[in-house]
């Protein structure tokens, strides 16, 4: 098949794919489709009972022809693309395995981790999963053995676009560092997300959450993204490395 066959028959499925039809017409539809199989399978029978050798072969030319564009016509016009299990796996993603791999990477459970009592609470809404993630840094140590630090962050995922928030203090102490002192820290985590994919959006986010500003990457996934194990948890164990990133210049503030 030619390139220029491919395109147009891409553009075709593009347009099959756009159709909204009504209910009479799908009705119409499906009732030629119909039509054409039962007149199909009639010469058949004819055929063979009588012995027509013609009408046997018009018959399997409409079967060959016919139902597979039938079926494909089926598909792209009465389905939905697979927006339901699109949904489900995009729940699974954000529920199940980014909280799953990030615990994993900790090695909470280690004796020689750094970071012991790991949780991560989850809120869904829709396609998008607001994180709070908390663990005991043992590396910086208090009158309890150990500092709490909390990181919250925000994962919108649209299919094959993933926007990242990751919710930083707007005010600080005076004892502490200035804030663009204090971004000086994340530069190497962000130079790495770069090397992954990620964009970062020079301008914070402001106003939506009080006190706080959002730091804002976009990353571009595979078409099929959703539909690859393989794809989601490359993804998932990459954003996790990226949270512990963060993770360690967030444990000196707290």
């Amino acid at each position: 098949m030619s390139e220029e066959s491919i395109k147009t028959s891409n553009e075709l499925i593009r347009w099959l794919k756009m159709l909204a039809l009504p209910v009479w017409a799908r009705f119409a539809l499906a009732s030629i489709m119909l039509l054409i199989l039962v007149s199909a399978l009639g010469l058949l029978f004819w055929g063979l009972r009588y012995g027509e050798h013609e009408s046997i072969s018009s018959s399997v030319a409409m079967l060959t022809v016919g139902l597979p564009v039938g079926l494909i016509v089926v598909a792209l016009v009465f389905g939905d693309g697979g927006a339901i299990k699109l949904k489900a796996l995009t729940q699974l993603v954000l529920s199940r395995e980014i909280p799953a791999a990030i615990l994993e990477n900790l090695s909470a459970s280690a004796d020689d981790s750094r970071y012991t009592h790991a949780d991560i609470k989850t809120k869904i809404r829709g396609c998008i999963a607001d994180y709070v993630f908390s663990v005991n840094d043992k590396f910086c140590r208090d009158d309890k053995g150990g500092h709490s630090v909390t990181l919250e962050f925000k994962l919108e995922l649209n299919v094959k676009k993933v926007n990242f928030v990751v919710w930083v203090p707007a005010t600080l102490d005076q004892t502490s560092l200035t804030l663009s002192k204090r971004m000086e820290g994340y530069q190497s985590c962000f130079f790495g997300a770069s090397k992954e994919g990620y964009i970062q959006n020079q301008i914070p986010l402001y106003g939506e959450r009080e006190g706080f500003i959002g730091l804002v990457f976009i990353k571009t996934l595979g078409d099929d993204f959703l539909l690859e194990p393989g794809q989601r948890l490359y993804f998932a164990q990459d954003f996790a490395f990226f949270i512990r990133a963060l993770l360690s210049v967030e444990a000196p503030h707290g």
